[in-house]
């Protein structure tokens, strides 16, 4: 649901920027607004994956013990920690594998264009 909001946010925003503001031809600027869409997509996402990841990464001490109860428990014991940009570890390498989400905005935008050459 975050990636989704980033993403969809972002998108038309960046597109109105790109195009009215420098001015670009289409290409530019569906690569572009592609671009900062799968930025923010990561940047909205990756604390919910990185407090999934560390739930998933848990492992119980010596008495049988989980270090967390939860979700929201582990979301706190990770800021009281290392703070809020802890939320953030890894953010380059996420964005790397969030990238092919980018594209479905150009095949999208490839999509529309046939679909109105057709009409």
């Amino acid at each position: 649901m975050a990636l989704n909001m980033g993403t969809l946010a972002s998108y038309d925003q960046s597109v109105k920027f790109f195009k009215d503001s420098l001015g670009l031809g289409e290409a530019s600027t569906v690569v572009g607004a592609s671009a900062v869409s799968g930025f923010f997509a990561s940047a909205c996402s990756l604390p919910f994956d990185y407090v999934k990841t560390q739930i998933q990464k848990m492992q119980p001490d010596a008495e049988g013990k989980y270090p967390y109860t939860g979700l929201l428990d582990c979301a706190m014991k990770i800021l009281k920690s290392g703070g809020p940009l802890k939320f953030y570890t890894g953010f380059p390498v996420y964005c790397v594998r969030i990238a092919p989400h980018v594209t479905t905005w150009i095949f999208l935008n490839q999509i529309q264009k046939i679909s109105t050459i057709e009409d």
